[in-house]
């Protein structure tokens, strides 16, 4: 019979082919699952960011007569220190690695840091409200969302601070104000449901929700930034 030579202290043709064929599934097994590792541990630290809002929002309102921070909706104002995520600068332990969401494209958090923004933006329809501007005021402080993450389809400024809850009537609407899938492994999907994205509530407690449940809740013909009573 004919054998195989084999190189003094090597490996034959059909050995090597082997081994790249293996490592070549070894790796399609383990790169999506590190890439949910990565994707998980991210959003862990944008909840973690907005837990850290959430508490300085309500010291903020416990030393400013019990209001919430306005937004650039209704002061109008272009400074930075009118940003209402800057007025919560002395409550924070560093802002500027709070108000960017890690999850974030590396070149977006590198425009919102420039811009002097935020990639978390607030319910216009709590804040620019004279009725539940106040934690106080709020019906069900767990059921209203008080923040979530600026849609890609917007450049950060300062003035992009915050939603625009009443034209929350489509899921179109949506995508144009907020990130509901900005939490994902891979890219997104063209119909924008592959993924999650966190919310802060009026309680303090902060949520992740899909995006499918988010379109399933607006398609139902509630508008999810209402605040209910």
């Amino acid at each position: 019979m004919n054998r195989i030579s084999r190189p003094p202290g090597g490996f034959t043709l059909l050995e090597l082919l082997l081994v790249v064929t293996i490592l070549g599934i070894l790796a399609a097994l383990v790169s999506p699952l590190v890439s949910r590792a990565r994707s998980s541990a991210l959003q862990g630290q944008c909840l973690s960011n907005q837990r850290q809002i959430g508490l300085a929002l309500q010291l903020y309102s416990s030393e400013n007569e019990g209001e919430f921070p306005p937004t650039t909706h209704t002061t109008g104002s272009f400074r930075k220190e009118r940003s209402w995520i800057f007025q919560l600068a002395d409550y924070l332990d560093d802002v500027d690695a709070i108000r960017v969401c890690p999850a974030d494209p590396p070149k977006r958090q590198q425009q919102i840091l420039k811009m002097e923004a935020t990639s978390y933006v607030l319910n216009d329809l709590v804040f620019d409200s004279f009725e539940y501007n106040r934690p106080t005021k709020i019906p069900f402080p767990a059921r209203t969302i008080l923040l979530s993450i600026l849609s890609e389809n917007r450049a950060p400024s300062i003035t992009r601070d915050h939603i625009h809850g009443a034209e929350w009537t489509s899921w179109a609407a949506i995508l144009n104000d907020i990130e509901p899938d900005r939490h994902r492994s891979g890219a997104r999907s063209s119909d924008r449901l592959r993924g999650s994205a966190n919310y802060l509530y009026a309680d303090g407690h902060v949520a992740t929700i899909t995006a499918q449940e988010l379109k399933k809740i607006s398609d139902s013909g509630v508008n999810p930034a209402a605040v209910p009573f």
